[in-house]
This record gives structure tokens, C-alpha cells and sequence, in this order.
């Protein structure tokens, strides 16, 4: 009974650790937050601070690693000094937890680091504002973008980026008149930009325009790379097969498989959609 009583304080101690840490927060939503990451060992985790960086925009210092032990506590393995700390995050499904204040001292941090304050961030800078609204529109989260983009306008409104920032908030709205004018204003100062075609590929679709569309990927190609490519055939492709359009279908079908690669999910859908009947 005595070792089934061990067992058991082991199994509610690791259990009420794992209760401290809720990996439902997305990088976006971490910004100015202690955070840890699963590193795929048993009760090891990575933690670092989530800030928004002047140059890098969305970024994590990473402090180092930490071990939940079997008496709850979190015993912190720091990074060498002099190590690569801070890296730039991409907005994707990663899930990190909050860690909470009550931890801090046992990983020997503070709420406000003191090397946040010694980078001198200007949080006031149309720069600065502007990687925000890139930040929220990036991470699908366009409403959140709206007011730091009218900031930026406010401090300049011809400030480098502002333009296409706002056409991706206003294609992610759905308001497309809104959008068309910005994004063919972009593309005269930035021609070789995928994404202001990408961007001007979803407007004229979801407008109904597809011959615009067609056109505007012709453009495109020579500033595409094949995985661009295949994004931008296939999604007109698609639009196309839920037209039940058979001849546009077939010519995009045929478009689209010159660049989607064979294995992947995309020429999974792209197949089965080649095999259905229109009717």
C-alpha cells in the first residue's frame, strides 16, 4: 500500500505541474509573455519571451529549458552565454502556455525583462505599428490589425506597406472594392511582390472576375516561385470546379498540375476533383 501510495503522490504531483501549463495560446496572442514550448522529452520544456522585435517583428528570446520534477518543481537549464537567443517566430498552429508569475522565480526571470528595455523599442514608430498590423493580418486575425494600420495612416499615410497592409485587411473583410485600388497600387511600386498578385488574385475571384484573374496570374509567373504557382493555379482551379465550368476546369486542372507536387494533399483533391462528374 505504501508504494502505491508513492505512485499515486507522483502521478497527482506531475498532474497538478501539467495544470500550471495550458498550451491553448498561438504566438500571436503571447506577445509580452513568459512562454513554454513541449520539446517532445518527458516533462522538458523550452520557455522563452514572445515580444514584438523593431527589426525581426514577432520574435522569442529563448531563455533556455526547464524540468518539471516529481515534486513539482521547475528546474531551469539556462542557454550558454553568448548563444543565439532571439529568433523570429512564424505564425503557424503552434501552441504555447503562459507561464505563470508564480514560477518566475524558480526560472529566474521577472516579468519585465531587463534586456527588453535596454533594446529601446520606439512603440510609438510607424515601423513598429506596422509589423503589428502585419503580425494579426498574418496570423488571421485582420480585425485586430485595423486599428494599428490606422495609426500608421495617421503618422504617414504613404508610409511603405501601409497600402498592401490594408488591401489584406479589407480582402480578409470581404470588402474588395476597398481592396482592388490599394493592391493595384502596390503592385506598381512593388511588381515583383507575390503576394500583391496573390492578394489581387483573391480579389478578382471572390469578385467574380476570374478573366481578371487569369490575367493577373499571367503576371505573376515570372515572380513566382512552383509552390506559388501551384497555390495560385489551383485555387482558380478550384473556383472553376465549383462553378461546374467544365472547360475552365479541365485548362486550370492542366495548369495546376504542372506545378502542384505529386504526393502531396493538394494533388490528392486536385485528382479526385480531375475524376468527379460536373453533373
Amino acid at each position: 500500500m505504501r508504494y502505491f501510495f508513492v505512485i499515486f503522490t507522483c502521478i497527482a504531483l506531475q498532474a497538478t505541474a501539467q495544470k500550471d501549463l495550458n498550451f491553448d495560446k498561438r504566438f500571436v496572442e503571447s506577445v509580452n509573455h513568459w512562454t513554454a514550448l513541449y520539446t517532445g522529452k518527458d516533462s522538458v520544456y523550452n520557455y522563452g519571451y514572445i515580444y514584438m522585435d523593431p527589426k525581426l517583428g514577432l520574435a522569442v528570446h529563448n531563455e533556455g529549458t526547464f524540468k518539471i520534477t516529481g515534486n513539482n518543481a521547475y528546474v531551469p537549464t539556462k542557454r550558454p552565454f553568448g548563444a543565439i537567443n532571439t529568433l523570429r517566430l512564424q505564425n503557424n498552429k503552434t501552441k504555447v502556455a503562459w507561464i505563470p508569475e508564480n514560477r518566475f522565480p524558480e526560472l529566474q526571470i521577472t516579468a519585465n525583462p531587463d534586456w527588453l528595455s535596454a533594446l529601446k523599442i520606439d512603440t510609438a514608430s510607424a515601423a513598429y505599428l506596422l509589423k503589428w498590423a502585419f503580425t494579426y493580418n498574418d496570423g488571421h486575425e485582420s480585425n485586430k490589425a485595423l486599428p494599428y494600420l490606422e495609426r500608421v495612416k495617421q503618422i504617414d499615410p504613404n508610409y511603405p506597406g501601409l497600402d498592401f497592409e490594408f488591401a489584406y485587411y479589407y480582402n480578409a473583410n470581404r470588402q474588395f472594392n476597398e481592396s482592388e485600388a490599394l493592391l493595384r497600387k502596390s503592385l506598381a511600386v512593388r511588381p515583383d511582390d507575390f503576394r500583391v498578385y496573390k492578394e489581387l488574385i483573391y480579389e478578382e475571384v471572390f469578385s467574380n472576375n476570374l478573366a481578371m484573374a487569369e490575367k493577373t496570374y499571367q503576371l505573376a509567373l515570372p515572380h513566382s516561385n512552383t509552390e506559388q504557382k501551384a497555390e495560385l493555379s489551383y485555387n482558380i482551379c478550384l473556383i472553376y470546379f465549383q462553378q461546374k465550368n467544365e472547360p475552365k476546369f479541365n485548362q486550370w486542372a492542366a495548369e495546376a498540375k504542372k506545378w502542384v507536387v505529386p504526393g502531396t494533399k493538394q494533388m490528392e483533391t486536385l485528382t479526385r476533383m480531375m475524376s468527379s462528374p460536373m453533373n
